[in-house]
């Protein structure tokens, strides 16, 4: 059944003691990314329901690794290449015969449906992908290829394919050739991220208006875009851009700020363990990606009564914010309209409320309640 966010059968614990086992996530590490995020919430509730958890990581390292609840056992594979996985991981469910394990980024997805085949005890297999993935790869043709021919092969031998977003859900039934509404949609959990002691002080005195951003410096986060629309709207109205996060595209970055003449009015300071100190000093907040699985920073922002301006990209932010009900989209990769956007949203009246209210629809208690559905049914 293709259906977001089912609404929870009771309370947080509701599931607590029925069919609780041993669950396993799979993913290549615990780096500050968006299904790195959803799986600390995930297994952080499963172990508060009272099963048995293991994050089974290729590598156990990552910026939200300290995040995850110390009755969560982190499982360290050992293994730097995808090759590598298929014997660590069988070796791991012979070993541990979890109940249900949900294998999340392809290609892991892939070589996790290879890696339980013809076991004897083998686990209730779940696959998820957070991205669009032929947007994801397009590039360099051979990973595309890969991908639309391992795709249809693997994810029909799983139990059970999970999105994070309706859109993402109907592109992953036709590259994996499965049923249409066979591809069930969850949204994610997406909780109003806590301050530090020192809260909003992260600005500083940086001239306000504050717009923020956030998210991993990648060429699909398009903070390229960005810049160059607020050097738009900079040379007409005070301000200061932040960029939240770390990445590979930091000094393409950190030049296009200085080719602009932006140095004093945009800053990069690096990945942030407690961003709602970044989001409780913000009075907008802009997402300017190619393209989003579903856009947890969004909701983030919302739970913060900020208002949002996006890019209508596939698949996540028309969906988040109702069509424009809850935000302000724009078209993809035109820096003037992003810019003019900007400009409006801080000049329109806020609604805190509101945006509070939509937050509030993300909550982690629908979403492990599905997924605890999904992986114990």
């Amino acid at each position: 059944m293709n259906q977001a966010l089912p609404q929870a059968g009771g309370t947080a614990g509701s599931s607590a003691g029925i069919n609780a086992g041993r669950a396993a996530f799979l993913l290549p590490d615990m780096g500050g990314g968006g299904t790195e995020r959803l799986t600390v919430e995930l297994a952080n509730g499963f172990a508060a329901r009272g099963a048995q958890v293991d994050c089974v990581l290729m590598q156990a390292r990552g910026e939200f690794l300290p995040l995850l609840d110390p009755a969560v056992r982190v499982v360290d594979l050992g293994v730097p290449r995808l090759r590598h996985v298929p014997g660590a991981l069988r070796a791991y469910l012979k070993r541990e015969t979890p109940d249900a394990l949900l294998a999340a980024m392809w290609p892991l997805t892939s070589v996790a449906v290879l890696a339980t085949r013809g076991l004897a005890k083998r686990p209730r297999l779940l696959l998820s992908d957070h991205c669009p993935l032929l947007e994801q790869y397009a590039q360099p043709l051979h990973t595309n290829l890969s991908l639309r021919l391992t795709a249809p092969l693997t994810y029909r031998a799983a139990d059970g394919v999970i999105a994070v977003s309706q859109g993402l859900a109907q592109e992953m039934e036709q590259l994996a050739h499965l049923p249409k509404g066979s591809v069930q949609t969850i949204w994610n959990p997406i909780e109003r991220p806590a301050n530090s002691t020192w809260g909003a002080h992260v600005w500083d005195n940086l001239p306000r208006p504050h717009l923020l951003a956030m998210g991993k410096l990648k060429a699909e986060k398009n903070f390229a875009l960005l810049i160059r629309a607020f050097a738009e709207f900079a040379a007409h109205a005070p301000g200061t851009l932040a960029i939240v996060g770390e990445g590979q595209e930091r000094a393409a970055l950190e030049a296009l700020v200085g080719e602009l003449g932006l140095d004093d009015r945009v800053v990069l300071p690096g990945f942030c363990a407690t961003p709602g100190d970044w989001y409780a000093g913000a009075d907008l907040f802009v997402l300017s990606s190619n393209f989003e699985g579903f856009g947890n920073v969004m909701v983030e922002a919302m739970h913060y009564g900020l208002p949002v301006v996006a890019t209508d990209c596939p698949h996540g932010p028309a969906e988040a914010l109702g069509g424009g009900r809850w935000g302000t989209l724009v078209p993809m990769n035109d820096p003037a309209a992003l810019a003019k956007a900007m400009a409006d949203a801080l000049e329109a009246p806020s609604k805190p409320i509101l945006q509070r209210a939509r937050a509030g629809q993300f909550s982690a208690t629908r979403a492990v309640d599905a997924y605890w559905q999904a992986m114990f049914p």
